[in-house]
């Protein structure tokens, strides 16, 4: 590509830099539960070649690493900047479920055609087999947890919705998901004061994210691939047919990088992702293990993983250890101080939705980035006019099945040898945000007045 022909200096962040800090704990239940850190994760030192260089060491990136060496045997380097994991891969609720687009699938139905709306349910419901084959055949030790997915209704209106969802499914995916009245809810998932009705959808379960990002680094490793941990990509060199990526400690010279980073991907890494992706923080907060008479007062006995229909919607679920987890919005700016307002506004929410847990301390809060584009797909391919560059990226929230399905399907591009069929809203070029540095404070307002009017409705 013309024009990248020497290194450059990153620009300033979108967000506060301690969402960029690679050497402070992130201080997740995931990060302090999931065992032993990946090995033979040393930073790059001195300058090295092979056939694929990935710049991120997420679900995507090492998903391709494993399948570019299982499949094609071609020599692949991963360059992360914290370590296997440290990003969205370790930090998300551990929803391997449906999801990917930011799209619903009667707007991709309306917008590209039924039969496109079709393939994308088939590559979703194919991105949570490859998980469960994956953790099944490579015994991946991820705590799988439930089977389905409950999406829960708040209030009335939205149980009416739920209705026609399930008619959605029927006719676009063939498939039945089950509807429950709020009786019938309170028997099989929890009791609360906001329930008026639910869906389980037959497909996907819950895992433990950092666990499964740590067994997928060291699958990728067993097959071969070397990944360097704290070497992030602070210069691109195009030196004749190749590509140069520089880092603190060296570089890696390829013919085929592949962007991986999602969230955090900055816009000056490659002009092809100028202006092309929001980064979105959402918050997690962690209750201390649960008593059965806690659990009792709410008459939870779900395995599956849970989310509800709310502005910013809640995503949660009681994990084997006993503690309720449960995720939301995280705020604009990135903030020290931001972070504790909005843990505050999560905690207030559990009191909304379980008041008899009201009282329960929390012991972890944490924050990451979920990563949009202007047109709320997610997009995967080689960049048109520079060769060799290719990028997966996007999956609005729900990147635990998708991204592992993207970054095979990202493998088979890179080496020439197709392996799944890619569905076309997926392949479309990766637009541009109309006014890039306005992007943040678009959504904000987009959103910002309906959050408002929940954060003033919950209980102080």
């Amino acid at each position: 590509m013309q024009g990248l022909t020497a290194s450059y200096t990153l620009e300033a962040p979108m967000y506060h830099d301690v969402m960029y800090d690679r050497d402070a704990a992130v201080g997740s239940y995931w990060e302090a539960s999931a065992g032993d850190p990946v090995t033979d994760c040393a930073p790059l030192d001195g300058d090295e070649h092979c056939d694929v260089a990935i710049i991120g060491g997420g679900y995507t990136g090492l998903s391709a690493a494993y399948h570019l060496l299982r499949d094609d045997q071609m020599s692949v380097r991963v360059l992360e900047a914290g370590v296997p994991g440290w990003g969205a891969s370790g930090r998300n609720g551990g929803h391997c479920c449906f999801g990917g687009a930011g799209l619903g699938a009667n707007e991709i139905a309306e917008k590209f055609g039924v039969e496109v709306a079709r393939e994308n349910i088939d590559t979703q419901r194919a991105s949570i087999d490859l998980v469960g084959d994956l953790a099944a055949t490579e015994g991946l030790a991820i705590d799988r947890q439930g089977n389905g997915e409950f999406c829960v209704a708040h209030t009335p209106r939205a149980n009416d919705e739920l209705k026609d969802e399930v008619a959605m499914w029927k006719r676009l995916g063939g498939f039945d998901c089950e509807l429950l009245t709020a009786d019938a809810f309170f028997e099989r998932g929890y009791r609360g004061p906001a329930v008026h009705g639910a869906m389980l959808f037959p497909f996907g379960f819950g895992l433990h994210p950092m666990k499964y990002a740590r067994e997928l680094a060291r699958l990728a490793q067993r097959h071969g691939a070397v990944i360097h941990g704290r070497s992030p990509v602070t210069g691109w060199r195009r030196d004749g047919g190749k590509h140069r990526l520089l880092t603190p400690g060296g570089s890696v010279t390829a013919p085929k990088v592949l962007v991986a980073t999602n969230g955090f991907t900055r816009d000056d890494l490659h002009p092809a992702f100028d202006g092309c992706l929001l980064p979105l923080i959402s918050q997690i907060v962690a209750t201390r293990p649960l008593s059965d008479d806690e659990l009792k007062a709410h008459a939870w006995s779900s395995e599956e993983p849970l989310y509800d229909t709310r502005t910013m919607f809640s995503y949660f679920r009681v994990l084997p250890d006993r503690r309720l987890i449960l995720g939301g919005a995280g705020g604009m700016s990135g903030s020290p101080a931001s972070g504790r307002r909005w843990a505050a506004f999560l905690k207030r929410r559990v009191a909304t939705m379980f008041p008899a847990w009201r009282d329960v301390p929390f012991d972890y809060t944490w924050r990451g980035f979920v990563c949009l584009t202007a047109d709320r797909m997610t997009h995967l391919g080689e960049v048109k006019d520079d060769p060799g560059v290719f990028y997966s990226l996007a999956y609005h929230g729900n990147g635990v099945a998708m991204a592992t399905w993207s970054g095979r399907a990202i493998a088979g591009l890179i080496s020439g040898r197709a392996n799944t069929a890619i569905p076309a809203t997926m392949t479309q070029p990766l637009p541009r945000f109309a006014i890039p540095a306005l992007r943040k404070l678009k959504f904000q307002g987009r959103f910002g007045i309906r959050l408002m009017k929940e954060l003033l409705q919950l209980p102080r």
